[in-house]
């Protein structure tokens, strides 16, 4: 039987690994970033093939949640700075959300919710685990 115990700083389970609310924020930005593009693909978006923006997030949370530590929470980081800017400088986003289509619409906004929680709760993971060793 595995028992869960939490405190404020962190939420760690008998399997030894702990998470603080700064990186399971993180964790949760890249997968809904991730399923932002997922719906904009479904509402009609243009998107290559093998889109980055999705295979990039579910890659980053992949590796942080395999090695929580400040390379991979920094890699978090600096995918939302990446991929935000992309989403700020192309007309795309502006296109998506004056598109009239409700779940373009949506999907967009939730696109860039997630990229901006990505970038404040990857720079608060990142800046956190400057003292921490693992």
């Amino acid at each position: 039987m595995e028992t869960t115990r939490s405190s404020p700083e962190t939420t760690r389970s008998d399997t030894g690994t702990a998470r603080s609310p700064a990186v399971v924020a993180t964790l949760s930005a890249l997968l809904l970033l991730a399923a932002s593009i997922a719906g904009q693909i479904a509402a009609g978006a243009d998107y290559p093939t093998v889109p980055p923006g999705l295979v990039i997030p579910l890659v980053a949370a992949a590796l942080l949640v395999w090695r929580t530590n400040r390379g991979t929470t920094g890699l978090a980081l600096g995918i939302g700075l990446f991929i935000g800017t992309g989403a700020i400088l192309t007309p795309n986003t502006g296109d998506h959300l004056s598109s009239g289509d409700t779940a373009l619409i949506a999907s967009t906004a939730a696109e860039l919710v997630a990229l901006a929680t990505l970038v404040i709760a990857g720079a608060a993971a990142t800046l956190a685990r400057k003292g921490a060793r693992h």
